[in-house]
């Protein structure tokens, strides 16, 4: 049981760098696009923000994994 513990421990801080960062990332991107989603041209808004912060979770995770080297 102090395994698993101990192992959430490692892992848990890593996840929440991906998390906070994605978000920030996808906050200024969401920047750029918002007026264009919004404008009724996009049939479901909800799914292009999704889509884009799951990319944008995915570059933070890239960058974070670069600069480990």
């Amino acid at each position: 049981m102090k395994e698993l513990v101990f192992g959430s421990l490692i892992f848990l801080p890593g996840i929440l760098k991906v998390l906070v960062l994605g978000f920030f990332i996808w906050l200024i991107a969401r920047g750029f696009y918002r007026k264009k989603l919004y404008s009724s041209g996009i049939w479901h808004p909800n799914l292009v923000d999704i889509t884009i912060y799951f990319v944008s979770l995915y570059l933070s995770h890239l960058i974070f994994l670069f600069l480990q080297g």
